[in-house]
């Protein structure tokens, strides 16, 4: 590792020059001879069935090209799991006359330009029969006459357990119960979600120029949406402004839309969302009511955990199976508990579709499990590191989730690089403060995983081809949303290949000429990605070894390759540039001719969990309940930093975007209706908002990873807002459950704990005061409104 050339070092971005140029092409900047433009007529109904839809006089106005409705369009539903067989497949599209929140997509007019199809859509005349509509995933989840969908109001439940619940709770001192609520964030990329151009041609071929994250995954959904062979759809990715999530697949109404346009009118069509359609109408993260039950032993030993959560899904479900199942995984392997207890319910409600959005269910699983270890050491006077410390599942154990054994964890180095950033223990000491400005520090842990290997069909590959003059051309699809995954790829090329990365092409994103891969989510591409792009590499490599092994009268075991050579490990002086290498063997032996190709298609051998600390340093204003974040710590173990300006940027973009999770975002919805939905009223995080942030990258050498890499992207967000809540409660001493955190709720909260404490100040003048509360009991329930949850508290 210590002789690493490229990986480990700062490259620059591959693409930074067309970027900062303006020579990179986003899907918006394509136009093809002779398109069409698009526009959709969407839903003013929360649930309804369209019973009739008049186009005539739309289809008569000059410069109407084609009209498409969702009486003939199917809807792609549910993701990639449900690819594995083809009764599987047919539960991903669904064609009916139903709609299901407000926004949903009824019908879609391409015409000459916007002007013309848009006023084509005044033309369109649609009968609705309105449905009753349920808001309240509760409320969903009990109503047995009223189906959002066919099969009930229930997409999935999922249950899992290990250990002797109830046996933990007996042998807790303390227990802590607390309902959590998280918010409805939306993913508010540079780019709005919900770009594309479809060209449907005269040989029956379809190419789809499209923002996914998921190249070849859309390319089968679109095969199966509009019945055709898979070689005959082609997905190209243009430059992304920005996903987190939302691009994850399909665009609901989207892309499935414009090329059903396309076909009809043989004709390329473009489709572009504007911001308000990406707000009210793609998929957003799921909102979700988290029942939490912790117990403990008053050394502070987490003897047990019942969980349980209620998702609202929205109108149409994604990617609900596999954000239940992180919940799980994320929360059930992070902490050393024996007896843990989980249930999760998936359930359709009346609004917008939610789907993947970066942390993928463990943002919103973080913040109760992280603030329940708060509270639990606040109750047991411990430092809130010290319970981490004592409960965190170490390297070797094995997670009671995936069955693996954890090879890398770098939690204990991350707490103690972060807290002596943060200066953990002098804050920690230190007072609030007498004045209407109160600090505190908090801090909270996490785990993610990653990639989904042995839970998704979760493929990655790569070719690497040598040229005649040793440049290389390197073909992936993995998908580049502006991390830096491409360039990354090309380090791990270039340090296995020995050839320098200005010389390698990365290919851009194409499913007719890039192998097969699963995208990027998860974290992944890294990792998996960069093993695919190592094996590919590995075998170029040893093919050029043995071509040289002959020219240079060398076994190929004694030699080596670095710096545009291959040498001799004995004799270095006993060298061949690979440029003259590969013209011989391709150009000059004629009785050889051969390129050097390596190739590798397949899934990575774990998914490995990678880990962080976040130290969130705030001041509260307890007269207006306004939160200013003054720094955040994050500490997070990669495994390998196969670029450490990379790593950086995601924890620091992730550690931004986790403080807008945690006190200003949240799609507010009413009736069905969302309230917010534009950059004007969503409050995204503000250039004068985000407070000093520093990265601490931490290195435990993955064993199973390319140099020792894993994941970072999405865990980076995960455990921000528990950090925050944590240190809210240093500050002022209020418990906040609810996301997001907002000033009026700091207010209520500190009303709340005021009007206790005088309770507590009179009952302390009667003398049932001791008797009652300060006699030795234990699981004493204190029903507290400060916290609106019950506590059952171990007395002294």
């Amino acid at each position: 590792m210590d002789k690493l050339e490229v990986v480990g070092k700062p490259i620059k971005r591959i693409d930074g020059i067309d970027k900062v140029t303006g020579a990179a092409k986003y899907a918006t900047d394509i136009t093809l001879d002779n398109m069409l433009y698009a526009k959709l007529l969407r839903s003013p109904h929360a649930h309804a069935r369209v019973t009739h839809i008049d186009t005539t006089a739309a289809e008569k106005l000059p410069g109407v090209k084609a009209v498409a409705s969702i009486l003939e369009v199917p809807k792609v539903l549910q993701y990639w799991y449900f690819l594995r067989t083809e009764k599987k497949e047919r539960q991903i599209y669904l064609l009916d006359n139903i709609v299901r929140f407000i926004g949903d997509p009824v019908l879609a007019v391409a015409a000459v330009d916007e002007v013309t199809a848009n006023k084509a859509l005044s033309l369109v005349t649609v009968t609705y029969e309105k449905l009753p509509d349920l808001q309240d995933p509760v409320a969903a989840l009990e109503e047995d006459s009223l189906k959002i969908h066919s099969k009930g109001n229930v997409a999935m439940k999922a249950e899992k357990g290990f250990g002797d619940i109830q046996e933990g709770f007996d042998r807790a001192d303390i227990i802590v119960e607390n309902t959590y609520h998280t918010s409805k964030q939306k993913h508010a990329s540079l780019e709005p979600i919900g770009s594309c151009v479809a060209h449907y041609q005269s040989d029956k071929s379809l190419t789809v120029f499209s923002s996914t994250q998921l190249p070849h995954w859309s390319r089968h959904y679109l095969a199966g949406a509009l019945e055709m062979p898979i070689n005959k759809v082609r997905v190209i990715k243009p430059y992304t402004g920005g996903a987190f999530g939302g691009r994850c697949g399909l665009i609901h109404g989207l892309e499935v839309m414009c090329s059903w346009l396309s076909r009809k009118a043989v004709r390329p069509v473009r489709l572009s969302f504007s911001r308000e359609e990406d707000f009210i109408a793609t998929e957003s993260r799921h909102p979700m009511t988290i029942k939490m039950k912790t117990g403990a032993t008053k050394e502070g030993i987490i003897t047990a955990n019942d969980v349980k959560i209620i998702a609202d899904v929205g109108g149409y479900g994604t990617h609900y199976i596999g954000v239940i199942a992180d919940c799980l995984s994320t929360g059930g392997a992070l902490y050393n508990i024996p007896n843990y207890q989980f249930s999760g319910t998936a359930v359709y409600t009346n609004k917008s579709l939610c789907g993947a959005l970066r942390g993928y269910g463990n943002p919103q699983m973080n913040f109760a499990q992280e603030s329940q270890i708060d509270i639990i050491a606040e109750k047991l006077g411990l430092d809130p590191l010290e319970i981490r410390l004592k409960n965190y599942r170490p390297k070797g154990e094995m997670d009671p989730v995936l069955l693996e054994e954890i090879q890398s964890n770098g939690l204990p180095e991350c707490l103690e690089k972060g807290a002596a950033e943060a200066d953990w223990d002098a804050k920690r000491r230190q007072l609030p403060g007498t004045d209407g400005k109160k600090r505190g520090i908090g801090l909270s842990i996490m785990l993610h995983g990653t990639g989904a290997a042995g839970a998704l069909p979760d493929p990655a590959s790569a070719t690497v081809m040598i040229n005649a003059d040793g440049s290389v051309n390197l073909l992936t699809a993995a998908a580049d949303e502006g991390q830096g995954n491409r360039t990354v790829l090309a380090q791990v090329a270039s340090e296995v290949l020995g050839i320098d990365v200005e010389k390698i092409t990365v290919s851009d994103t194409d499913t007719a000429v890039t192998p097969l891969d699963c995208g990027t989510h998860g974290s992944r591409q890294a990792y998996s990605g960069g093993l695919a792009v190592q094996k590919a590499a590995t075998q170029a490599r040893e093919k050029m070894l043995s071509f040289a092994a002959k020219i240079l009268d060398v076994k190929q075991q004694q030699l080596g390759i670095g710096k545009g050579r291959v040498f001799d490990l004995s004799d270095p002086e006993n060298n061949i540039p690979i440029q003259d290498l590969m013209r011989q063997t391709q150009i000059g032996d004629m009785g050889l001719c051969e390129q050097v190709i390596g190739s590798f298609s397949g899934i990575a051998s774990a998914m490995p969990g990678y880990y962080g600390a976040i130290f969130a340093e705030v001041e509260v204003n307890t007269e207006t309940g306004e939160v200013r974040v003054i720094k955040l710590t994050s500490a997070f173990d990669v495994g390998r930093a196969l670029n450490p300006d990379f790593v950086e940027g995601q924890i620091t973009g992730g550690g931004a975007m986790g403080i807008g999770f945690a006190l200003t975002e949240g799609l507010m919805v009413k009736d069905g209706h969302i309230l917010n939905g534009n950059l004007t009223d969503y409050r995204l995080l503000r250039a004068c908002d985000v407070p000093e942030i520093v990265p601490i990258i931490v290195e435990s050498n993955e064993p199973t990873g390319p140099f020792g890499a894993k994941g970072v992207g999405e865990g980076a967000m995960v455990n921000v807002a528990s950090a925050i809540a944590n240190a809210i409660f240093h500050a002022s001493g209020v418990r906040l459950t609810n996301l997001c955190m907002t000033p009026e709720d700091i207010l209520q909260k500190l009303e709340a704990k005021t009007a206790l404490t005088h309770l507590f100040e009179k009952i302390a003048r009667n003398c049932y005061f001791y008797s009652y509360f300060m006699a030795p009991q234990k699981n004493i329930i204190i029903k507290s409104a400060d916290y609106k949850s019950d506590f059952h508290c171990w007395s002294m």
